[in-house]
């Protein structure tokens, strides 16, 4: 494979102000066009810093991009050391200073200040790649053996720049390279240990293909790759994991579990409704960020007091006292109420202690209680997660769509 370096420039992300977006999302899209990110660097706003790690990479990456660094203002100094790095001169992109005046004038009536013209400037002989949805354009060139390419910061300018414009042009420039494929397992459910245990045979049993794990909370990505080349390779081994794996994998690709179980409701022509305590509609939220869930999504309640869970969703008082309100019996007549409150075919119910406080020895926190299944066939059970309050809340918000898609997936 050819090695890929990957430069992430600005001094919100060496100062813990900004979360970098930017470096896996390049390292994994470019492993999948035939690049290995050998390193991953974090740079200040400093024309020296900059400027010395080109040069370092120049020699020993086929492929060096860089993000950050391309707005209007004093401390935005990548292109100035790019240029400086390449030996080359800076020049004004008329077309480009033409749409970021244009731009300005659109959505601001007006031109742009004095110095936005900066961001017009590239070194001589570069390329631009056209940036869509924003001010700076990035750009491309060769030093030597070496492809640089550059980006503006935001994930929602460069992500569709990397794709539209920077791939196809590397599609031309190494027509010949070996590309590798990356297969998404998504597994809900077990321990990153005990995933890594069922699959210590597949990379044994399959030379040519890796397996690697990403913890995502709250499921963990297997990812397999190979050769583009070796299809019935990866098809092999693909079988080996998704059996190994069980129901725990639930998914192979971006879709991640809400959308999943959307779509499942939306094949066999089903809505449903939750009812939430402890997590306070979350799982509703997170079913309903699903575009298209208007197709599928019935209702929702949150029910968080035992005075609300009675009058909301009809469960009997002396039910929650005898077995209190985290509990298999309150969860079932929860999902029952509501169901019998809506349309909805199916449906699913939360009540637990999130924490930090509320719990007691018998039920410490972390106790959640979880219904799930269709009129006439509910099912419950208990989990104790040992995570903290939002951690708790998003397992059990999980746990509860991943226990209904498998009975959905059962038929």
């Amino acid at each position: 494979m050819l090695e890929a370096s990957i430069l992430l420039i600005g001094d919100e992300l060496l100062a813990g102000e900004v979360q970098d977006q930017n470096g896996f999302f390049f390292a994994e899209e470019l492993a999948k066009e035939g690049f290995r990110t050998r390193e991953i660097r974090v740079l200040p706003d400093d024309v020296e810093s900059i400027l010395e790690a080109v040069r370092a990479l120049l020699s020993r990456s086929a492929l060096l991009v860089m993000c950050g660094g391309l707005g209007p203002t004093s401390d935005d100094l990548t292109t100035e050391a790019v240029a400086k790095a390449l030996g080359r001169q800076l020049r004004l992109d008329e077309a480009q200073w033409e749409r970021i005046r244009s731009l300005f004038r659109t959505f601001r009536g007006e031109d742009p200040p004095p110095g936005n013209e900066k961001q017009a400037l590239i070194p001589e002989g570069a390329e631009v790649l056209n940036n869509s949805l924003g001010t700076a354009p990035g750009y491309v060139t060769e030093e030597g053996s070496c492809v640089v390419a550059v980006f503006p910061g935001p994930p929602r300018e460069n992500r569709p720049m990397l794709r539209s414009e920077l791939l196809p042009w590397l599609e031309r420039r190494f027509s010949a390279r070996d590309r590798r494929e990356t297969r998404v397992f998504r597994v809900f459910g077990l321990a990153e240990s005990e995933v890594g245990h069922r699959l210590r045979h597949v990379e044994k049993d399959y030379p040519g293909v890796r397996v690697g794990y990403q913890f995502h909370f709250p499921e963990i990505l297997v990812k397999l790759r190979g050769s583009s080349d070796e299809k019935d390779l990866l098809d092999s081994a693909s079988q080996a994991l998704t059996a190994a794996l069980g129901s725990s994998m639930y998914a192979r690709g971006e879709e991640r579990l809400p959308a999943v179980l959307g779509r499942r409701l939306a094949e066999a022509g089903l809505k449903i409704v939750t009812a939430e305590s402890c997590t306070g509609g979350l799982a509703g939220k997170l079913l309903t960020d699903t575009p298209g869930s208007s197709a599928w999504m019935e209702a929702g309640f949150v029910a968080y007091s035992n005075e609300a869970k009675e009058r909301l969703l009809g469960v009997p008082g002396d039910l929650i006292r005898a077995h209190g309100a985290v509990s298999e019996p309150v969860a079932l007549a929860m999902l029952s109420g509501a169901l019998e409150r809506c349309s909805a075919h199916v449906g699913l119910s939360i009540t637990g202690i999130a924490g930090p406080e509320g719990g007691t020895a018998e039920k410490p926190v972390g106790t959640v209680c979880i219904a799930w299944g269709m009129r006439g066939r509910l099912s419950a059970h208990t989990y104790r997660f040992a995570w903290d309050r939002e951690y708790n809340r998003l397992a059990s918000a999980w746990a509860a769509m991943h226990r209904l898609y498998g009975e959905l997936a059962e038929g």
